[in-house]
Parts: C-alpha cells; sequence; structure tokens
C-alpha cells in the first residue's frame, strides 16, 4: 500500500513538473533589439535635420556599423501624420541582442569623439538638434518569431 502511494505522489510530481515546465515555454524565438525614434522637427526647419544626419548622425551609425556595435539602422518618414505635433521623421538601430546595449555609451564614446573632435564640439551639434527637432517617443522593441 506505502509502495503505491508512492508511486502515484511521484507520478503526480513529475506531471505538475511537466505541466509548469510546458506552460513557461513561450511561444517565440528571440531576435534583434532595436531602439526605435520618432522625431517632430520644428517648422523651417527640416532642411537642416536632414543635413545633420548627413553630416554628423549617418556617418557615426556607419562607423558603429563597422565596429560591430549595431547590425543596421533606418531612416523612416511618417506619411500618415494625425496632428501638427505628431512625429515626422523617425530612425532605428538595430542591436544583435540585449547584451549588446550594455555599456554601449563607453563603447561609442571614442567614435563620437572622432566625429566631432571634442565634447564641446559635440555639445554644439547636439543644442542645434534640440533647436530643430524633439523626440516624440523612444522605445526599445525586441523582434521576435512565432515557432
Amino acid at each position: 500500500m506505502k509502495h503505491a502511494l508512492r508511486l502515484a505522489l511521484t507520478v503526480l510530481c513529475v506531471s505538475f513538473v511537466t505541466l509548469s515546465a510546458a506552460s513557461a515555454q513561450v511561444p517565440y524565438n528571440e531576435g534583434p533589439v532595436e531602439r526605435v525614434v520618432l522625431l517632430h522637427i520644428m517648422p523651417g526647419h527640416n532642411a537642416a535635420v536632414m543635413a545633420d544626419l548627413k553630416k554628423n548622425v549617418v556617418p557615426l551609425w556607419e562607423a558603429e556599423k563597422s565596429a560591430g556595435l549595431i547590425v543596421s539602422y533606418q531612416i523612416f518618414l511618417n506619411t500618415t501624420r494625425s496632428g501638427s505635433e505628431d512625429w515626422d521623421l523617425g530612425y532605428s538601430l538595430v542591436y544583435k541582442n540585449m547584451a549588446a546595449l550594455d555599456g554601449l555609451a563607453d563603447k561609442v564614446y571614442d567614435i563620437r569623439m572622432k566625429q566631432y573632435g571634442n565634447q564641446t564640439a559635440e555639445q554644439k551639434v547636439i543644442d542645434k538638434r534640440a533647436e530643430d527637432a524633439h523626440v516624440v517617443s523612444s522605445m526599445i522593441i525586441r523582434n521576435i518569431t512565432i515557432r
């Protein structure tokens, strides 16, 4: 009788462990991670934003890509604006995984200083950007593939 009770309890415990392990599995595979930023360009500042992208931002992203810090990047326009304060231009930076974000500021510092020369020159460019556009939204998203 004791042997049958132990066997029944063992089967019950194994069933619970199997059931909880099966429900813990996610129905997707995790993929790359993206930083998505949506910007509202101030009226009359579109040319300045595009010039800054061409002169400063894209060369930085290309250098980060060459250094293996980002996988890729995209720049996109909002063609379905819902109001005057909606975002106009967006960009995304694709990273291999979440771990690629660890210590990223330190990893890109030398690349930034090579682009701008020093922190004072960089800050002048950043201040000008703040006059030309403001961030409407910024998020980190993870791409997934359904299993």
